[in-house]
């Protein structure tokens, strides 16, 4: 989408046509950054009696921006329950995609844009969705915080231990992934389409979050 600023409006609205649609930039320009501005820790161990002990780690990404193209597909098939406005006269500024564009500019501003159920699928199926060279709306703030585990751990070493031959043997329970802040709207800012790989960097179309597991581990020592 074409975001221009002019003296009445913030900069960054969302130009409106004199028709009531947003004007496509007809220049190909970067609409994002996959690159965070930072990223951190912090682990933490507690042990008590020498036997029990208890951590946890959080990872926290600060920046960094996420192209929703699962969110831009289920637009164009009017799955998601932002498509349940099409009952409803559509306004940019309004009503439509108010979470992305709260501000417009333009002589379009304030017209509505759509009014029956066929305008908005022509919408959603054209520029509103995933099919269009325009995809500003679907970029989102890529920032997060994880609790990527929590562990508990026991080490026995009663005499019965001794009578197996054995020194120590260390039980422990632990959870990966468990919670997730962020505003990302999708499933899981964290995730990428081609993985790894550095050149699809901030991608999501359809992936797969990152599992939720629990483990339970038992270690014999000598």
């Amino acid at each position: 989408m074409c975001r221009q600023s002019t003296p009445n409006y913030k900069k960054g609205a969302l130009y409106i046509g004199a028709d009531g649609l947003p004007v496509v930039n007809p220049i190909q320009t970067v609409i994002a950054n996959p690159n965070p501005q930072w990223t951190g820790g912090l682990h933490t161990g507690l042990t008590f009696f020498r036997k029990l002990r208890v951590s946890g780690q959080l990872d926290i990404r600060n920046g960094g921006e996420i192209w929703d193209g699962t969110l831009a597909a289920l637009y164009r098939f009017g799955t998601t329950a932002y498509t349940n406005i099409r009952n409803q006269t559509g306004t940019f500024g309004v009503n439509v995609d108010q979470h992305v564009y709260p501000n417009v500019a333009g002589p379009g501003a304030g017209k509505p844009s759509f009014t029956t159920p066929t305008e908005w699928q022509a919408w959603w199926q054209g520029l509103g969705g995933n099919v269009s060279d325009a995809q500003r709306q679907f970029v989102e703030s890529g920032s997060f915080t994880k609790l990527r585990e929590v562990a508990v751990a026991y080490t026995l070493d009663g005499a019965w231990v001794q009578r197996l031959g054995l020194s120590t043997i260390d039980l422990r329970v632990s959870g990966r992934n468990l919670v997730v802040w962020t505003k990302y709207k999708g499933f899981d800012p964290e995730s990428n389409l081609g993985g790894a790989e550095f050149i699809t960097q901030g991608i999501d179309y359809f992936n797969n979050p990152q599992l939720r597991s629990f483990v339970l581990s038992v270690g014999l020592n000598r």
